[in-house]
C-alpha cells in the first residue's frame, strides 16, 4: 500500500542518505492520550493502564504515515510548516495498521477473577491503535517493530529501506527551498523508479496538489542508470 510520511528538510536529507525510518516510541508522540484509551477514573483500573503503558513504550516502537500528502495541516505539523518534505513509500500491506478514532475512552474491568486479569491481543491492539477524534485528519496507518537492538551512534531504533519498505516518491513542501535536481542527488541505491515533485495550494480547494508547472523528475532504478539507449537487461 502507498502510505506517506513526512518530515523537515534536516531529517529527511538524513532518511534519504541513510536509507532507514526511525521508530518513534509511544511517548514520543504528539498525542498525550497514546495507549491511554482505556476510562483510567477508577484508581484500581490505573495500576493496569500503566502496566500496558510501561511495557509497550519499553519494547514496542512504531512508524506513523499518512493516506495521502493533500492535507494543508498535515504539511504544518509535521513536515515544518511546508518547508519539510513528503516520502511516499509502497509498505507491505501485512505491515500496516489503520488507526481507529473515537469520541469516548472505554470502561474496561480488570481483576484476578478474570481470565488473564482480563487482558486480551484485542484489547491490547485497540489499545495502540485508536486516537481521539480530533486527529482524525490525519488518516493514519501504522507499522510497528519490537525494539531489539538500537543504533550504537544515536542509541535510536530504526527500519531500513528493503522489499518491505520501499521508496516511491518525494514531494517538496509548498515552501522548501530544496530543488528537484538537488533532492534526486540524494536517491542512491534504489532499485524502484522514485519520482519527485513540489507540492502548492490548490486553487480551487483548501489541498495541497502537484505544482504541474514545475517539471517531475523520475529517478531511475540505480541498476539501470547510465546504460546505454537500447541496451539487453
Amino acid at each position: 500500500m502507498r502510505v506517506y510520511y513526512m518530515t523537515s528538510a534536516k531529517w529527511g536529507e538524513i532518511i534519504l542518505r541513510e536509507r532507514r525510518l526511525k521508530l518513534s516510541r509511544f511517548f514520543e508522540a504528539n498525542d498525550p492520550f497514546e495507549l491511554n484509551l482505556i476510562d483510567s477514573r477508577p484508581k484500581d483500573t490505573r495500576r493496569f493502564v500503566r502496566l500496558i503503558t510501561n511495557y509497550f513504550n519499553k519494547n514496542i516502537g512504531m512508524i506513523c504515515f499518512g493516506a495521502n500528502w493533500s492535507s494543508p495541516v498535515m504539511w504544518a505539523h509535521y513536515a515544518d510548516k511546508h518547508h519539510g518534505i513528503c516520502l511516499g513509500f509502497d509498505v507491505a500491506d501485512r505491515l500496516l495498521t489503520q488507526v481507529t478514532y473515537t469520541d469516548r475512552k472505554i470502561a474496561v474491568p480488570f481483576g484476578a477473577h478474570l481470565p488473564k486479569h482480563g487482558f486480551s491481543a484485542e484489547l491490547l491492539s485497540k489499545v495502540r491503535m485508536t486516537k481521539a477524534t480530533d486527529w482524525s485528519y490525519e488518516k493514519e496507518y501504522r507499522a510497528e517493530a519490537n525494539l531489539t537492538t538500537p543504533d550504537p551512534v544515536t542509541g535510536f531504533y530504526y527500519t531500513d529501506f528493503g522489499p518491505d519498505v520501499q521508496l516511491r516518491e518525494a514531494i517538496l513542501g509548498h515552501r522548501c527551498e530544496w530543488t528537484i535536481a538537488r533532492t534526486a542527488k540524494l536517491i542512491l541505491k534504489n532499485s524502484q523508479p522514485i519520482r519527485i515533485c513540489k507540492a502548492r495550494p490548490a486553487f480551487g480547494k483548501f489541498e495541497m496538489v502537484e505544482k504541474r508547472d514545475l517539471p517531475a523528475k523520475t529517478v531511475k532504478p540505480e541498476k539501470s542508470r547510465g546504460a546505454p539507449v537500447g541496451t539487453a537487461r
